[in-house]
């Protein structure tokens, strides 16, 4: 029995191998007229597929493996798998995000598809919505998997109920949410021994915070090097910071009054307020002449003590600044003293999405259901150590122990599944309007806390 497992095993392994080295080759197209070209030739025996993650080590290896292993258990099919790095043409990174975009709006226009499986995260879902004026086009064009059975039950439990997931693509659920994404306050290790601190890595008060920016302050007031205490380079850092206070200050995932909202926020208020007098987001680091997707995959290991960001963030920091990165450490985003917020920072995302109207959607359908899985689900945590939405059958507790992986047990840990970007504006107020709480601008000094809860409160009566 064991012998004829070993065989198989062989057999699979040699069959993975030859389909890896025929998909291997390059295959450039330069803009949306080429891509429309593919549509005329496809049959119901080809799928073609958009990658993504290329260049992104083991999380790229996730890809080809599971295209691979969906070959093997589906051999009508021939597999032409493309990554956006080999089909359009482009300079830099952030410059590829922008023609991609403007590529799957040209789709949603013409209504062709050159792809069965399209590479289509939530950013580049609303991003087309702007371009073609339709917030919901995904409701006319992509697969809605949200009343099978399977896919809901792939899913963690109530995860679909924790989270507004069906809006995030005009309300559908076009693929599975594998990719789960944290977000971390880099440390500069450099910078930290420069400044002669220790930080604290792990349940950060804010009063540990404030401690560190004042000695950030002080270093600046002597020396004519600058150090940048907190980079800005995000544009969701000091919303992140803002929403990890106020839900630690009552450590609760739902509040039973205005008054109990509003006390949370005037404490956080306050908070920014000190902070503030340590001018804690003045910048140092030479970013904000630069387009912001550009900007903010910038590392300035040298000049920056904290920088928050999200995880996928590091995988472009190894490639533009290898040498930076051996500097960098990930830190909790730091809570009130004695308080543990319900929530972490973070989100999970559709990745893979299949249009209604291409070539062969139905072999697209097939591979969004194998893709739906605990093995993916396993591999994803293994090969990228950060969450996944989906049902998996190891725990954080099967990794190794380098800073990272103690770093995401220790959220596990702590958060459970409960790492997503809230809603402030409805968890405080349940109100779905628009609440624009001037919390940057009270970190910035332009505004006192009093102030911004006037401010506060005419919004809300």
């Amino acid at each position: 029995m064991l012998h004829s497992k070993i065989i198989k095993g062989l057999f699979i392994f040699i069959l993975s191998i030859l389909f890896y080295c025929c998909n291997e080759k390059d295959k450039t197209v330069g803009n949306i007229e080429s891509l429309n070209t593919i549509n005329e030739t496809k049959n119901n025996n080809v799928i073609h597929i958009m990658g993504h993650w290329y260049g992104e080590g083991k999380k790229e290896l996730l890809v080809r493996e599971q295209v691979r292993e969906f070959s093997f258990l589906n051999q009508d099919l021939a597999i032409d798998l493309q990554f956006p790095h080999h089909i359009f043409k482009f300079n830099d990174e952030a410059e590829l995000y922008f023609i991609e975009c403007d590529s799957i709006a040209q789709m949603v226009r013409m209504n062709k598809w050159p792809f069965d499986i399209l590479f289509c995260d939530q950013e580049r879902y609303k991003r087309v919505g702007m371009l073609v004026n339709d917030p919901e086009w995904g409701k006319k064009y992509l697969v809605d998997f949200s009343q099978e059975p399977w896919f809901i039950n792939a899913h963690k439990e109530k995860f679909f109920e924790t989270g507004n997931y069906i809006n995030l693509y005009g309300g559908t659920l076009p693929g599975p949410f594998i990719e789960g994404v944290i977000s971390i306050l880099f440390v500069s290790d450099e910078v930290e021994k420069k400044l002669g601190l220790q930080i604290k890595d792990l349940d950060m008060t804010f009063d540990d915070f404030l401690s560190y920016a004042k000695v950030v302050y002080e270093y600046n007031q002597t020396h004519s090097e600058k150090i940048t205490f907190l980079s800005t380079q995000y544009q969701y850092a000091i919303d992140n910071l803002f929403n990890q206070l106020v839900t630690s200050y009552h450590e609760k995932s739902s509040f039973s009054s205005i008054n109990e909202s509003l006390k949370a926020v005037e404490q956080t208020y306050k908070a920014f307020e000190e902070l503030a007098r340590y001018k804690a987001i003045d910048q140092y680091i030479p970013y904000q002449h630069l387009a912001y997707d550009i900007g903010q995959r910038i590392l300035f290991d040298k000049q920056c003590l904290f920088n928050l960001q999200p995880s996928w963030i590091f995988m472009f920091w190894k490639k533009s600044n290898p040498e930076g990165t051996k500097k960098m450490r990930p830190c909790e985003i730091p809570s009130f003293a004695g308080k543990k917020s319900p929530y972490y920072s973070g989100f999970y995302q559709t990745i893979f999405v299949v249009p209604k109207n291409s070539a062969n959607s139905e072999a697209g359908k097939r591979f969004i259901k194998f893709l739906t899985s605990t093995q993916t689900a396993d591999k994803w945590v293994k090969y990228a150590v950060c969450p996944t939405g989906m049902k998996t059958s190891i725990a954080y507790t099967d990794f190794g122990q380098n800073v990272y992986e103690k770093f995401f047990q220790h959220l596990q840990k702590k958060y459970g599944n409960n790492q997503i970007d809230v809603n402030i504006s409805k968890l405080l107020f349940n109100s779905d309007k628009a609440i624009d709480f001037k919390y940057k601008d009270v970190l910035a000094g332009r505004m006192s806390a009093q102030e911004a809860m006037l401010q506060l409160q005419r919004q809300i009566r």
